[in-house]
């Protein structure tokens, strides 16, 4: 399959290109807006006292102006995270600073909101300068405006946290993996360090990240940057997922559970490389190249077959690898912003499953089902982002994504009993299975504030994607071993899915009742699917009834959301936040089904209907310095309805309620200050959940309904300027399980938890410092006769080294 030719396609497309064109069109015309004549009566005066840089000025910079105008893509090219950057100006070369008068200096008059439609910061994002802060900024120009490190030679800095740990464990060792993370045994390396050379104030190479062992937790990310040319990022990260390798839990088999007696892990990482140019008054350009994988085996829960019940674990081998070329691209042209951002996608994923057929007496399987799949893609993604500041409460702004992906895979599935001898059951198998998509989405989004006292937003989005797939299958049965019971079918499958999806949000928001907001937003879904699959036996081969069909779905859903809800704080001290949400989502369907049960599963399902209604509230307090508290809750419930076809001799009601979810939750944290080298903090989190279907006279299906516990508290005292005390304590409880073990399986989340750590932490010098700790661990999951339950101690050390050179 020639898989390059369509993505070139994709990466820079016409549709795009129109779209920018369009916005042009229709926004050239709107005027721009330019500093007006600056009149220096209007100016708070200068603050009469000697000015500080880092006391003074710099919190007035990090809070207000570095969000738009720091190192990473400043607004109009100017930066205030340096001298030199700072007395340059922006992309137009203009002097918004002038050292020694601030009367003349454009900055001041446009923080000082004289200047239409140029006050800084912008309305939204930023709270405005008060008198007392302008007349600070007017002083510390006049006084030169001195910069707090006027060093601009280079400057090193250095610092690294070696760490040593040890951890034992007593019961499933598996489980307090896949629980806590860690491995036990000895443990150690880098729990952090970083580099950092300073080349002058806008040059700098850094580096930081940290490693541990044997955990196999990495991470390096490396940047050499020039604040007026570009930089150079790059970095390689990898952490470790563990598994428990052990099935369900059934109490009336000798055993009760099995495991695979492996060690189930999983290594996720990527690698990742980006050039990127920032010259001024160009667009910023990024190229990159990033490797993601997924490589090892986890545990899945379709368990395979032991006696009657499917209890026995399972495990799927997973090598997935992917590649990534990308370019962004990001500039503003006529008061417009615009990104566009292309992604290459070239994807290969291998897994391997192993499910018990059955087990009957021992030590392993009598047959494992495995099913092999391979899969190739290569996708090209192109997005194309464009806004406006229209006028000073309009803002307009639209989007375009185009992606198309072709594919193809393999798919080989065989039972094998113990010595690799294929026996009696499926064996089916494809080898040119092809599959092509295409996608195309456009937003429009509006923001508009009229008056001070209200705010309007509305968006619209449209999706359309069309997908075909076609293969040659194998869909053989029997015991290979006798031919006679042996039956060959091969046939042809395709399938077509034909999505269509539009959606409209609005949002208001009044503020008429003082330190009050008042706001209630809507969604709108309307989704549209045709998708249709045939299975074909081929020509000279008998049709198999159980396997070949034919069937044409369309799928109509119309989804509501509504909320509403106030936010208010009275006192600065306390703030309430409350909604309700109304949810309703309704489905039709059409189906044709052609098969050995014309009527089967899901063919005679018409309607499905689900509604929901959330209530939430939040209660913050900070009535004193030394304490701060929150408590929240939230109500939801949801029911299903559906409507099926007719039951010969039976009386199925139209709208059925199928089934209903119910939850409560409540939340209360606080921190305290009760004495000055004490600080305590603590949360605690309750939730009851239940869940019950129409049990239709099955006693298999029985309401799931159970509490989730959770407690974390941590203290710190510290004992003197040098050394601290930290202590900390975690539990959580469980007991969400479906009581039905004597007709079904019993399945649930049923299980407490405990976890303690105690460190002291030691300053011996500047750069020197050094953490000691312990930790107790302890977990029991009644729900599978204590096979899973373990208890875990560790201790630690870590040193934290800095060395600063200048």
């Amino acid at each position: 399959m020639n898989s390059a030719s369509p993505i070139s396609e994709d990466v820079v497309n016409p549709s795009a290109l129109r779209l920018a064109l369009l916005f042009s069109f229709v926004f050239a015309g709107m005027p721009s807006f330019g500093a007006a004549s600056l009149d220096p009566s209007k100016l708070p005066p200068p603050a009469n006292a000697q000015i500080d840089f880092e006391h003074d000025i710099k919190p007035i910079f990090d809070a207000t102006c570095l969000r738009c105008h720091g190192p990473e893509r400043p607004k109009s090219g100017f930066r205030l995270d340096n001298r030199e950057s700072a007395l340059k100006g922006g992309n137009d070369n203009a002097k918004d600073i002038i050292p020694g008068n601030s009367a003349e200096s454009p900055l001041i008059h446009y923080v000082a909101r004289e200047v239409p439609e140029m006050e800084m910061p912008p309305e939204g994002k930023g709270t405005p300068l008060t008198p007392a802060q302008v007349g600070l900024l007017r002083a510390w120009i006049d006084q030169g405006a001195a910069w707090g490190n006027t060093n601009t030679g280079p400057q090193i800095a250095f610092s690294a946290a070696p760490t040593l740990g040890w951890v034992t464990v007593s019961g499933d060792k598996h489980k307090f993996r896949e629980v806590e993370g860690i491995r036990e045994g000895v443990n150690g390396g880098l729990q952090e360090f970083s580099f950092l050379q300073q080349f002058g104030p806008t040059a700098r190479l850094s580096l930081e990240g940290h490693f541990t062992v044997p955990t196999d937790d990495f991470q390096l990310k490396l940047e050499l940057r020039n604040d007026d040319v570009g930089f150079m990022r790059a970095g390689f990260e990898q952490w470790r997922k563990y598994y428990d390798d052990t099935g369900g839990y059934y109490p009336l088999y000798s055993p009760p559970s099995f495991d695979l007696g492996r060690d189930l892990h999983m290594d996720i990482g990527r690698a990742w490389i980006d050039f990127g140019l920032t010259l001024p008054h160009l667009p910023q350009l990024i190229l990159g190249y990033e490797y993601q994988y997924k490589e090892g085996s986890k545990s899945t829960l379709e368990w395979g077959q032991a006696g009657s019940r499917n209890i026995y674990p399972s495990s799927e081998e997973i090598h997935e690898h992917v590649h990534i070329i990308k370019a962004d691209v990001t500039y503003d042209v006529a008061g417009f912003s615009i990104e566009d951002n292309a992604r290459v996608e070239f994807y290969d994923l291998k897994t391997r499953h192993d499910d018990a057929v059955l087990f009957s007496t021992g030590p392993g399987p009598d047959a494992i089902i495995h099913t092999h799949v391979d899969g190739t893609h290569i996708q090209g993604i192109n997005t194309l982002h464009v806004e406006r500041q229209v006028l000073e409460g309009w803002l307009v702004s639209g989007g375009y994504l185009y992606s198309k992906l072709g594919g193809d895979a393999s798919l080989n599935q065989f039972t094998l009993n113990p010595l690799g001898v294929p026996v009696n059951g499926s064996f089916w198998s494809a080898d040119t299975s092809v599959l092509k998509r295409e996608s195309q989405v456009v937003s429009l989004a509006n923001l508009v504030q009229p008056v001070e006292w209200v705010s309007l937003s509305a968006g619209a989005q449209g999706e359309w994607t069309h997908q075909d797939g076609f293969g040659n299958v194998n869909l053989d049965t029997g015991d290979p071993n006798l031919p006679s019971s042996f039956t060959l079918y091969p046939s042809t499958v395709q399938s077509s899915l034909d999505t269509q999806r539009t959606s409209e949000d609005v949002s208001l928001h009044f503020m008429v009742i003082p330190w009050t907001v008042l706001f209630a937003d809507a969604r709108l879904d309307q989704e549209t699917i045709g998708q249709y699959e045939q299975d074909l036996a081929d020509a000279g081969t008998t049709p198999n009834p159980s396997t070949t069909f034919t069937r044409n779905t369309d799928y109509f859903n119309h989804r509501e959301q509504l909320r509403a809800g106030f936010s208010t704080s009275p006192w600065n001290w306390v703030s309430l936040n409350a909604h309700y949400l109304r949810r309703n989502n309704d489905s039709d369907y059409d189906n044709t089904k052609v098969a050995l049960d014309p009527t089967g599963y899901p063919a005679f399902i018409r309607n499905r209907t689900i509604d929901t209604d959330e209530i939430e509230a939040k209660l913050v307090m900070h009535p004193f310095w030394w304490l701060r508290t929150s408590l929240s809750c939230q109500f939801i419930s949801t029911d299903f309805h559906t409507t099926t076809d007719p039951v010969p001799g039976m009386t199925v009601p139209s709208g059925l309620l199928a089934g209903n979810y119910d939850a409560h939750n409540f939340s209360i944290s606080a921190a305290i200050t009760p004495i000055q080298k004490l600080y305590l903090s603590g949360s605690f989190t309750y939730g009851a959940t239940r869940i019950s279907t129409l049990a239709a006279a099955e006693p298999i299906v029985v309401p799931y309904k159970g509490d989730v516990y959770s407690f974390y508290g941590s203290a710190t005292w510290a004992i003197n300027p040098a050394t601290q005390l930290q202590a900390s304590y975690s539990f959580s409880e469980a007991s969400y399980a479906q009581d039905n073990g004597l007709t079904g399986l019993p399945l649930g989340l049923d299980y407490t938890r405990h976890g303690v750590t105690v460190g002291l932490s030691r300053h011996f010098s500047k750069g020197l410092s050094a953490r000691f700790g312990y930790g107790f661990y302890r977990y029991s999951e009644p729900s599978t006769g204590a096979l899973n339950d373990y208890t875990a101690h560790g201790v630690f050390a870590t040193m934290v080294l800095n060395w600063p050179l200048n």
